[in-house]
């Protein structure tokens, strides 16, 4: 297991396709090369509800203040660039904690491009370990069916 950076209590943020949004509390952590999230505190070898591959060609996007039902929430969205629609879309009701993942996670994309410059620029691809993922994504996740959607009508 990679060395965990950061974890906590976040709430996962979407919109379903009829434009509700919805919240749900969860755990997410934030590894060396890694954001994933869990419905509960992890235990040993559990698996994601979902993950995010972080490299040197990911971005964090402040979404700014949301409403869901009266409550303010700060929205970070956590992308990839070559893979734009697979995304991971988080919030908090306070600012501060909102601001210390987006430093997090800024700074883990920063090492993964300092590695790179350090290697000359040459892509150093990340080798999943068995378990790790699982190739598993959420089914409750919006933009998980919109990419599989998107792939279909790409082909």
């Amino acid at each position: 297991m990679s060395k965990v950076v950061y974890e906590g209590w976040m709430v996962r943020y979407g919109r379903r396709k009829i434009g509700r949004s919805f919240i749900h509390m969860r755990y997410f952590v934030l590894e060396d090369r890694l954001l994933a999230y869990y419905k509960r505190k992890p235990q040993d070898s559990q698996v994601p509800i979902k993950t995010l591959l972080i490299d040197g060609n990911c971005r964090v996007e402040d979404r700014g203040l949301k409403t869901h039902h009266g409550h303010m929430l700060y929205v970070l969205s956590v992308y990839n660039t070559k893979e734009k629609y697979h995304r991971i879309t988080m919030a908090a009701f306070n600012i501060q904690e909102v601001l210390i993942w987006k430093e997090k996670i800024e700074s883990v994309i920063d090492q993964h491009q300092e590695t790179q410059i350090a290697n000359g620029n040459k892509y150093v691809p990340f080798k999943y370990k068995s378990g790790m993922d699982d190739g598993r994504t959420a089914s409750s996740d919006h933009e998980s069916r919109f990419v599989a959607e998107g792939l279909s009508q790409a082909n």
